[in-house]
């Protein structure tokens, strides 16, 4: 399966899957404190954070559709890179991103009820979610590689150039088309559910 996805990166990605293994029980257990701590957190901060979220019923489905596309492929991008700082960026991409993924989900479930915010999530959780964590599992090599280069194991040009090269040719694909699942399977799975 992952030869036939990732292709002539297969290898490469299946060397991260220890890093990708982190990535995804981190975002887990973020997401499950955001969800917990969802009234414990002040609703002022959780207005702060839909203020900055552009109002989506005044967007027509193609300018919705691009910020999609540019904010997941941008951040990943960023947060990937910056990985090269000990993997530390990465780590805390991961941990944010869970725990306001959580935090929302306990807010709509409240207004929606729990099977409502389960369809909601499905959609990103097929490819998107998947990718970001590989993403930042690549960003998290980076930051290994720099271990070893100050310790005279240099290593992170090469690192550098798979990560860039499974960006371009594989993460930002792959985002694309969970903007294309998101934008077109998400709506169906909701209205089935409500």
């Amino acid at each position: 399966m992952v030869a036939l996805v990732f292709g002539r990166h297969a290898e490469y990605v299946w060397g991260l899957r220890p890093l990708f293994l982190l990535c995804l029980l981190l975002f887990v257990f973020s997401l499950i404190m955001g969800f917990y701590l969802g009234d414990r957190v002040p609703g002022e901060a959780l207005d702060e954070v839909l203020e900055m979220l552009p109002a989506i019923e005044n967007l027509s489905p193609l300018t919705l559709f691009l910020i999609i596309v540019l904010n997941n492929i941008i951040k990943s991008f960023l947060w990937m890179v910056l990985g090269v700082i000990f993997s530390l960026p990465s780590l805390f991409f991961i941990i944010l991103n869970g725990f306001i993924i959580g935090w929302l989900s306990y807010g709509v479930q409240l207004e929606h009820g729990l099977p409502f915010t389960a369809a909601a999530l499905v959609p990103h959780g097929i490819i998107e979610i998947p990718t970001i964590l590989l993403s930042s599992a690549a960003g998290m090599g980076l930051g290994y590689q720099m271990i070893n280069l100050l310790r005279k194991r240099s290593g992170l040009r090469a690192e550098f150039k798979k990560a860039l090269s499974l960006f371009i040719w594989r993460i930002a694909p792959l985002l694309i088309l969970a903007a294309v699942v998101e934008m077109t399977v998400m709506p169906v799975v909701v209205s089935l559910v409500t």
